[in-house]
């Protein structure tokens, strides 16, 4: 059978799986079971070559030892071990030195999840994928090919499309960086890894020896935030045999920029960072000023600019919203052209990164250490005959030609002009110059910008569709909702209206009309056992303090139905412990600016995870108020002030007397906790100095609806993949108002030239 036989049948067979729900999830899932048995082929090889060679993985973890034999573990037997001895162990791996075998799989696993729930499902998957032998130089080939549509695929897969740049972009701007043997490589935003594996074969096709190929690899390093980008970067990197890749799963934008010095910065920087994504306030203050914004582009172009050497080349994917921005962008714009020489700016047509993105693109080439005095502008036509680009007729690598024919023999022409210093200086550093001799362009300008405009709408409406084919089955039978969801497409106009949409989907999510109820779900009264049980060992302990009892539930104040078999519980019967915060005295200097992270609540932004506070305070300053210390991985909420603000602490973090921190048990997830949280409408009941909050009393007596926490699971899930969804249509309603200013714009300037 072919290989896209075999990876078809994975696919249908997954379809089948109860947990699996969505092209997101199916790619996640695929993707770690074909890193094992990519990496479990790869140690075979190992062994073969190397007299020495030690495996990272206990015996008992290796593909080869619980997945290989087709009659092997199947059923519940296969989806106890996956769970609760495969994952826990590979997320949890001992003794790994950072860049080893071992340090790549515990990063791989370190936020991967299994989504199948069944094991039967399961077996049949794993048997398809031991047909594929990554040693064969025939199924590599294959393979290779498969993978890169495969990745091409996240295109089309809600919010994925970001972290895919086209193989066509990719390989013309390495081509023309040209890297060399020997300079230093970075892609702070790598997501599947396109860059890093262009940059690679372009430098092992310069190596002769295999000292040059091993140095070639190490030479090239990439930066991803997400987990599931990082994934597909890693494997990405292995197929195409590099031994260990220099991936590091972090946010490049979370280290202050004065922190860098000379040993970090880099030869070469080639990406497409992520645009129309918005940072915290929290990543912002780790730069200067007056270039702190939220949005993710600018501030990767700050970065891009410390990080490269003296003489580094970019280059660089950017919206053509950068080029025409003022404000924050100006300012970036301006040290760009007084540090860098942007000589060159090609100038993407319509629909290159369709259909994730309707919005134009700009690859912008520069060498820092001495400023700009004149720019080059190319403008990519359509090939002869077509009018733009789709998924299904995407821009290809020998339309680049054209460039590089020109790009050492440069001579303005129809497609290519200059601009001088001056006149950009002039126009306010504003870079979005016109075609000078397309006379053509400038006639018809107003039909190419409709025709903008109507592809626009026409992404919008996929993003719409996409979001509403999720919707439709939860809202049935429920008269005003199937009435909203006739008129979604008239309704749904704003980003503040897909904000009250994320709102809505999260009531009807705590009201058990997300996902349904699965036969294997733990009764949820057992589960309160357990908290019941662990709190009266904790109290007896000392570990926890007793609370006031709580008041018994009504039927009077239960607020909403919800499913048979899930409970309403009072919050604080739900939790283990409540925390409270405190302030370090400000008339003492010595208390500030020590080695504790220490939030307030403006610390608390819309990202769910807390990884960066504003201010800090020492030990002393700690032992000298009344805060506490919390360890990573709890909730951390508002009782004042901002009411209804609510994070999940990745630091370790200290708190002021505004916030609270609650430790929750297992069986009550904390992304459930966080999501419940964040739907609540909050009023504020106790007062305290200057405004209303809610005394910690009030907070204990709340109720919370509890499903099993396998179903938590699959409620936070379903919101999580909504709310990609919900992203995407954030964007395209971005792009469709963009597009239909332009077109006016351009219609009404038209109008008056023909007048004159």
């Amino acid at each position: 059978m072919s290989i896209t036989n075999v990876i078809k049948t994975i696919q249908d067979i997954m379809r089948q799986d109860v947990g699996v729900d969505g092209d997101a999830q199916r790619i996640a899932q695929l993707v770690w079971m074909i890193f094992l048995k990519i990496f479990a082929d790869k140690e075979a090889e190992l062994e073969l070559i190397e007299d020495d060679y030690q495996s990272p993985l206990p015996d008992h973890l290796r593909w080869e030892n619980w997945a290989s034999d087709a009659e092997g573990m199947t059923g519940d037997e296969l989806l106890n071990f996956v769970n609760n001895t495969l994952f826990p162990s590979l997320k949890e791996l001992p003794d790994v030195e950072e860049g080893s075998r071992g340090f790549i799989i515990r990063e791989v696993f370190q936020d991967s999840y299994n989504y199948m729930k069944s094991g039967t499902l399961m077996r049949q998957i794993i048997n398809k994928i031991n047909e594929i032998d990554f040693n064969s130089s025939d199924d590599r080939h294959l393979f290779n090919d498969f993978y890169e549509s495969f990745l091409k695929d996240l295109q089309s897969a809600g919010n994925a499309g970001e972290f895919y740049t086209i193989r066509a972009v990719t390989q013309f701007m390495v081509d023309i960086i040209n890297p060399q043997l020997g300079e230093k490589v970075m892609d702070p935003a790598c997501g599947t890894g396109g860059f890093l594996k262009s940059t690679i074969e372009h430098l092992m096709s310069q190596a002769k020896t295999a000292e040059e190929r091993k140095f070639a690899q190490s030479s090239v390093y990439g930066i991803e935030k997400k987990q599931l980008p990082h994934v597909l970067a890693t494997t990405n990197l292995i197929l195409h045999d590099v031994d260990l890749p220099n991936i590091r799963h972090d946010n490049s934008l979370s280290r202050p920029i004065r922190d860098y010095g000379s040993g970090d910065k880099v030869d070469i920087i080639l990406t497409n960072p992520p645009f129309g994504g918005i940072e915290e306030e929290g990543i912002q203050s780790n730069f200067p000023v007056s270039f702190r914004t939220k949005e993710t582009a600018d501030l990767f172009m700050v970065l891009i600019l410390t990080l490269l050497k003296e003489n580094g080349r970019g280059a660089v994917v950017l919206p053509d919203g950068f080029l025409f921005g003022d404000g924050v962008k100006n300012r970036i714009k301006e040290k760009l052209l007084e540090e860098c020489n942007l000589h060159t700016i090609v100038r993407l047509p319509h629909g290159v990164f369709a259909p994730y993105t309707g919005i134009k693109t700009n690859l912008l080439f520069f060498q820092k250490g001495e400023p700009t005095k004149e720019i080059w502008f190319f403008e990519h036509p359509y090939p002869e005959g077509q009018k733009s680009y789709s998924k299904t007729r995407p821009i290809r690598t020998e339309e680049f030609n054209l460039e590089k024919q020109w790009w050492n023999n440069r001579v303005e022409n129809e497609y290519a002009w200059k601009v001088s210093i001056e006149e950009i200086k002039s126009k306010g550093y504003n870079l979005d110059f016109k075609n000078p001799h397309s006379i053509e362009d400038e006639l018809i300008a107003p039909d190419i910008a409709l025709d903008n405009y109507m592809f626009s709408l026409t992404n919008l409406k996929i993003a719409k569709e996409e979001l509403l084919e999720q919707l439709t089955p939860v809202t049935k039978d429920v008269p005003s909702i199937e009435l909203f969801v006739k008129q979604f497409h008239d309704v749904i106009k704003s980003e503040i209206d897909v904000g009250l949409l994320e709102r809505f989907i999260l009531q009807i999510a705590f009201r058990g009309n997300l996902v349904g109820e699965n036969e294997d779900d733990e009764p949820v009264s057992k589960l309160l056992s357990k908290i019941i049980d662990k709190k009266q060992r904790l109290l007896s302990e000392k570990k926890i303090k007793r609370e006031k009892p709580l008041l018994p539930i009504s039927n009077d104040e239960v607020p909403y139905k919800i499913p048979d078999h899930w409970q309403w519980e009072r919050i604080g019967n739900c939790i283990l412990s409540v925390i409270g915060g405190g302030t370090p005295s400000k008339q003492n200097p010595q208390y500030w600016n020590g080695e504790i992270p220490w939030a307030s609540v403006k610390d608390l932004k819309n990202n769910m995870y807390l990884e960066k506070t504003v201010d800090s305070i020492t030990q002393e300053g700690l032992e000298n108020s009344s805060s506490n210390l919390i360890q990573a991985g709890n909730i951390i909420l508002s009782t004042r002030m901002g009411l209804g603000k609510i994070q999940i602490n990745s630091i370790d973090v200290a708190i002021n007397q505004d916030l609270k921190a609650i430790y929750l048990p297992e069986e009550i997830l904390k992304e459930y906790f966080y999501y419940f949280y964040k739907g609540l409408d909050m009023k504020g009941t106790g007062t305290g100095t200057t405004v209303e909050g809610i005394k910690q009393a009030e907070l204990l007596n709340m109720l919370v609806p509890i499903p099993p926490t396998a179903e938590q699971e699959r409620i936070v899930e379903k919101i999580k993949e909504l709310f990609v969804l919900c992203d995407k249509l954030k964007r395209e309603i971005e792009s469709c108002e963009y597009h239909r200013q332009k077109f006016v714009r351009t219609m009404l300037q038209d109008t008056m030239n023909k007048a004159d």
